[in-house]
């Protein structure tokens, strides 16, 4: 009895290892800048140094819950916008987030929104990056929403693409917020919990 029951176990094992491997998902999470291109840069928050922290949490929480996440780069490297685009190519994801943060002259402009590729027509597309850019404003970061535009990485890829600005580092009170570890874990585990949602469909 007791051997029949081991070799039950062992038969569901590899059947729940086979069902995972047809049904995993890889995603890429991009983060932006790297090296010798710092990104925005306060003075307190450097975006090539928080879009990789970001990016290494977001891979770390998705392991734990068997969520294949690759990163574009994973260490304190400059990668140009080809490099990350080809490589989008050969790892053939599910989609891609692209991280970053915004900056600009005006100080008062603040909040996270979320771009998609100028020329999409997709419905779904545009819902997921809705749902993207309310999912990542939290903690006083406010929804400034979803917007088109021709950034590379969103024009040349061939899966669907969100590149997320988390909010302002220019702006005092988002730059207050973001470099909360508070608010990075926070946001790590609502991207891990989307990218879940998602494997699921």
């Amino acid at each position: 009895m007791k051997k029949k029951l081991y070799l039950f176990a062992i038969a569901s094992l590899f059947a729940t290892s086979t069902m995972f491997a047809q049904t995993a998902k890889t995603f890429v999470i991009d983060a932006g800048h790297g090296g010798f291109d710092n990104g925005s840069n306060n003075g307190n928050i450097v975006e090539s140094e928080y879009s990789l922290e970001l990016a290494q949490k977001i891979q770390q929480l998705a392991k734990k819950k068997n969520i294949n996440v690759i990163l574009t780069r994973d260490g304190n490297d400059f990668l140009d916008l080809q490099s990350r685009v080809d490589k989008m190519h050969k790892l053939d994801p599910e989609l891609v987030i692209s991280l970053h943060l915004n900056s600009a002259s005006n100080k008062e402009l603040k909040g996270a929104e979320v771009f998609i590729n100028k020329d999409n027509t997709d419905a779904n597309t545009e819902k997921i990056g809705a749902e993207l850019a309310q999912l990542v404003s939290i903690n006083s970061i406010e929804n400034r929403g979803l917007k088109k535009a021709n950034f590379k990485i969103l024009r040349d890829s061939k899966k669907p693409t969100f590149l997320i600005e988390l909010g302002f580092a220019s702006n005092p009170t988002d730059a207050e917020t973001l470099k909360s570890a508070y608010h990075k874990n926070q946001l790590a585990e609502k991207i891990v919990q989307f990218l879940e949602n998602y494997q699921s469909i």
